[in-house]
């Protein structure tokens, strides 16, 4: 091969060398150190799959020894992983479409399975199946698997979810608790969605799953991801019950008679049946998310717009705050640390008007400032 290699431009800052040896096609990178025959690295995968996004989410910089594969321009793993090593993997990168591809082989019962970009999910199914899962699409079966992230998770190959191509349905694998997850462009959740969920946070982060057994079907387990807090609707009674604080569910009428024009915000209301338990001592609770206040002055309305914007942007996203409406005082209290105090005095100013509120008996103003000057804050 001495004296064949010749180098690859006048460049001389180009480091490539080729020649042909054989039936091979070797380069040499005498700057950067790299080593092809065929176009291919020997032992290690190439930069432009170690560094893809792709292969990045799912395996870190974990360091694959590989081989060439019986499939042209692919690489696969010398050893096999996982319990037993029960499990191969094969990456391909399409220089022409810029595209990697990772496939799994399963070497005891030679299913495939074909890793999909999370990014084809972000527009189609809620985030929290999109940001924290991987997802497997198994031609054999039509169907694409919800698993773990991360490929040194150790319940890597163990799946969460299914998503059949036959039916459409995404639904959970537990036996037990089997649920299907409800379509976000059905009338269903719209109108829970728009009524309701809205006031709390963006919709992709709300989603909804219906009980899949004969006995509870008409249970709906509903969940806001980003805020860690859930609520279970049932179809019989039209009640919404919050998970968080189980004696208490979703009012009806969100109206509060002070706080007028905040549209974020959702009303919690004694159970029914509790209602002769608290007549002595009523209260409500006011869940708040954490977000930036702005207003929008509207045209002939007699009050401002104030909404929260919870941009991702904004940090402390999945902090939310509960307030007491105690309609003994005819007052909002909070239920957290002094910034729950100082968080309630800026919407009681921004939606202040200049006659007193129909709940407090005085203007919003007027309740910011003693919440300022109050020891809780």
């Amino acid at each position: 091969m001495k004296g064949q290699l010749k180098k690859r431009t006048k460049d001389p800052y180009d480091g490539w060398y080729d020649c042909q040896y054989e039936s091979r096609f070797i380069s040499i990178d005498c700057i950067r150190g790299t080593f092809l025959i065929d176009g291919m690295t020997i032992g290690f995968l190439p930069e432009k799959i170690i560094f893809n996004e792709l292969f990045v989410r799912v395996f870190g910089d974990h360091i694959f020894e590989v081989q060439a594969a019986d499939s042209p321009n692919a690489y696969v793993t010398k050893y096999s992983y996982h319990v037993n090593g029960i499990v191969q993997y094969e990456f391909h990168f399409n220089d022409r479409r810029n595209h990697l591809i990772v496939k799994e082989w399963y070497t005891q019962t030679n299913d495939m399975f074909e890793l999909i970009p999370h990014s084809f999910f972000e527009n189609e199914l809620p985030d929290m199946f999109v940001s924290n899962y991987s997802h497997w699409w198994n031609e054999k079966d039509q169907t694409i698997e919800f698993r773990p992230v991360h490929f040194k998770d150790i319940d890597f190959l163990n799946k969460s979810y299914i998503l059949s191509m036959k039916t459409g349905y995404v639904t959970n694998t537990e036996t037990v608790n089997a649920q299907i997850l409800v379509n976000q462009s059905s009338a269903f959740f719209q109108s829970l969605f728009s009524r309701y969920f809205i006031r709390l946070d963006d919709k992709p982060y709300i989603y909804m799953m219906r009980d899949n057994t004969f006995q509870t079907s008409n249970i709906i387990h509903i969940h806001l991801s980003r805020l860690g807090i859930a609520f279970r609707y049932n179809a019989t009674t039209n009640i919404i019950m919050s998970r968080e604080y189980s004696d208490m569910c979703i009012d009806k009428h969100q109206c509060l008679g002070t706080l007028t024009g905040l549209s974020s915000g959702l009303l919690l209301s004694p159970l029914p049946i509790n209602n002769q338990t608290v007549e002595h001592y009523p209260y409500r609770k006011l869940i708040v998310p954490f977000g930036e206040i702005r207003c929008e002055r509207i045209f002939d309305a007699s009050h401002q717009t104030v909404t929260i914007q919870r941009s991702s942007s904004i940090s402390f996203l999945h902090q939310y705050f509960v307030f007491i409406l105690n309609d003994r005082l005819k007052i909002l209290q909070s239920t957290d640390s002094p910034t729950g105090w100082l968080y309630l005095a800026l919407p009681h100013a921004v939606t202040s008007h200049p006659l007193p509120d129909q709940y407090m008996g005085m203007t919003g103003m007027e309740r910011a400032f003693q919440l300022l000057n109050s020891a809780g804050c």
